[in-house]
Formats: structure tokens, C-alpha cells, sequence
């Protein structure tokens, strides 16, 4: 068994008129830094028509019961007037054995509507439920006020069965409902992962890697069960230096068995960072964040480069790799 990292594309030609062709590529990711760049392997392509203009799959995340990676649509393109999250469905089996299945999912309420642009996803435990069950969450936010709303994000889960949509919050109010609002508003995430290893209703974390919305590379506990986000998690070089990056995210945890939880952060060009010095923020009560004497002191954490993967138009910028995922196969 080895670790692949899976991620997927935006329309492959940039053209509507002839559907939208979006490639699922995996690679080997390697224990220690590489320089020598990563050529991965075509999966699969997910044929979505093109009259849907939320086809990207930004969100990718791996069930930790069946260790199949699903992916969910955006909830906006950008633009301050563009329709908010005209449509909500999940895609199944976008691993190998390639197998794609495209599920709608039903809003509840039926006026829900997702806030924010960018995307990510992960599996993990429903702890509103007694029973726990598996559930889909995606976060979604948006990073830069041309947009027409405010800088923030906001939480979402997915059931499994009959999927069904809805916000990750104790009371939300009629405007975070309608996904013109964030539940977390000034902190913009769109990366998620979720320790499965250890489950926790705040074992989690989300992402940003931009610095459209005024501030650096950061992380963000995440507590599932009131979709709130931690203060920021600064992100460090391997020499002590803020990160330099500016692009959106994935994020994804090893979770594998009996093995230590590695954590990666992903960027859309194909940039594979491995985070250390996460562990005494996860293990923090709550939301707060790790000791000041614990790995890297609190509120930080470093981002090394693990290695560049040669993804198809992705340097250039035309073809942008937004979803993450890591499967052990």
C-alpha cells in the first residue's frame, strides 16, 4: 500500500460548447522532498454538460469507510453578479477503478444556498447525530470583496444516504442561509481535512493559501459541529519565513491505519507542501490552539515543499487543479 494524492481539473479545453472534460490525475506522493518533478497518471475524465456553470469540482475528499474519493461542484462562479449556487451535486468513485457517478443533492432547507467561491471538502463524523454516521462536509468561502460580499467562509455536510445539503451552524441566520453572509465572516478557507485516525468534533482543519482576502498562508481549526473556525494557524517555511504563496488550495490528512497522520496542503498549479508542527494545535481543547511551548509555539506550523507535480496546463494557470485528496492504495 502507498500514498496517492489524487486532484481534478477545470474544463479541459476552457470550452463549453462541446461539454466540459474534467481529468482526474493521481501520483505517488513520496516520503521526503523531491526536486525532480512528479509526472502523475490520467484516472479518468468527469463529463459534465456545459450548460452547468458550477462544473468545477473543487471539492475532493476520500470516505474513510469505503476509501472512495467523491468530489462536490462549486457553489459560484466569480463575479459579484453571478447566480449563488444554482445547483448542488456530488460525484462518487473519481478514484480507480475509475467509476464516476454524478448524484444530485437535495437542499435542506430548500432556499439553502452555499456562500462563497472556492471549495474544498473531506469525510468525517456527523457529531450532531448519536450515532456518528459518515458524513460529506465541504467548506466554501470567498476571499476578495470585488466579489460582492464579504470576505469569509462557511460549512456544510452532505448525508450519504438520499445526499441531502445542509449549513454547519447552531442558529444561522436568514442572510448566512441564503449564502449571502459566511458564518466565519474575515476568515476565508477553501481546503479541508479531517483526522480520521483520532476523531474529534474540532479534529479538523481548513486552508487558505491566498492573499487576495489580506493576510498570508494560514490554517484554521474547524469545529464540525458548530462550523466554526480557530484564530489562524500561521504558515512557515522550512526556514522560518512565512510561507510565499498565492493560490487556492487542497488540503488532505495520510489517514492511514497504524501509521504517524501526515498533513499536505495542496496548491492548484501542482506545489505539494507537507505540514509539520500541526500536532499540538489539533490536540489543543476545542478551538484553541497549541501551547507556547509545544512545535513551532502556538498559532504556527511549517510548510515544506514536497515536490511538483507536471499537471497538464496547470504552470501556466489555464488549467487550474483545485480539489485534493489523498487515498492509500
Amino acid at each position: 500500500m502507498a500514498l496517492f494524492g489524487y486532484t481534478i481539473g477545470e474544463d479541459r479545453d476552457q470550452n463549453a460548447s462541446n461539454g466540459k472534460q474534467l481529468d482526474v490525475y493521481h501520483f505517488l506522493i513520496p516520503n521526503t522532498p523531491t526536486t525532480t518533478p512528479i509526472t502523475p497518471t490520467l484516472v479518468g475524465t468527469v463529463n459534465i454538460a456545459g450548460t452547468v456553470t458550477t462544473a468545477d469540482l473543487e471539492g475532493l475528499g476520500t470516505n474513510p469507510t469505503t476509501g472512495r474519493v467523491t468530489a462536490i461542484n462549486e457553489a459560484r462562479v466569480t463575479g459579484s453578479t453571478t447566480p449563488i449556487d444554482p445547483t448542488v451535486f456530488i460525484v462518487n468513485n473519481v478514484d480507480k477503478p475509475f467509476a464516476p457517478v454524478n448524484v444530485p443533492v437535495v437542499r435542506t432547507p430548500s432556499d439553502l444556498r452555499r456562500f462563497g467561491f472556492e471549495s474544498g471538502a473531506d469525510f468525517g463524523r456527523d457529531f450532531s447525530a448519536t450515532s456518528q454516521p459518515i458524513v460529506h462536509y465541504s467548506i466554501s468561502g470567498n476571499k476578495s470583496t470585488s466579489n460582492g460580499v464579504p470576505v469569509g467562509s462557511s460549512l456544510y455536510k452532505v448525508t450519504l444516504t438520499n445526499p441531502a445539503i445542509s449549513i454547519v451552524d447552531n442558529t444561522p441566520t436568514t442572510p448566512e442561509r441564503l449564502g449571502t453572509q459566511p458564518t466565519n465572516p474575515g476568515k476565508f478557507a477553501d481546503g479541508l481535512a479531517i483526522d480520521n485516525l483520532t476523531p474529534g468534533q474540532t479534529r479538523a482543519f481548513a486552508s487558505d493559501l491566498s492573499t487576495d482576502d489580506g493576510d498570508g498562508a494560514q490554517l484554521y481549526k474547524v469545529d464540525l459541529l458548530t462550523g466554526q473556525l480557530s484564530a489562524p494557524i500561521n504558515l512557515r517555511n522550512s526556514s522560518g519565513q512565512p510561507l510565499s504563496v498565492n493560490s487556492d488550495s487542497g488540503l488532505a490528512f495520510s489517514n492511514v491505519t497504524g501509521s504517524t497522520q501526515r498533513l499536505f496542503v495542496w496548491q492548484e498549479t501542482g506545489r505539494l507542501y507537507e505540514i509539520t508542527g500541526f500536532q499540538d494545535e489539533l490536540n489543543a481543547s476545542g478551538l484553541t490552539l497549541g501551547s507556547t511551548t509545544g512545535t513551532n509555539g502556538a498559532g504556527f506550523a511549517t510548510a515544506t515543499l514536497l515536490a511538483t507535480v507536471n499537471l497538464p496546463n496547470a504552470s501556466t494557470g489555464v488549467v487550474d487543479y483545485e480539489g485534493f485528496t489523498i487515498a492509500n492504495e
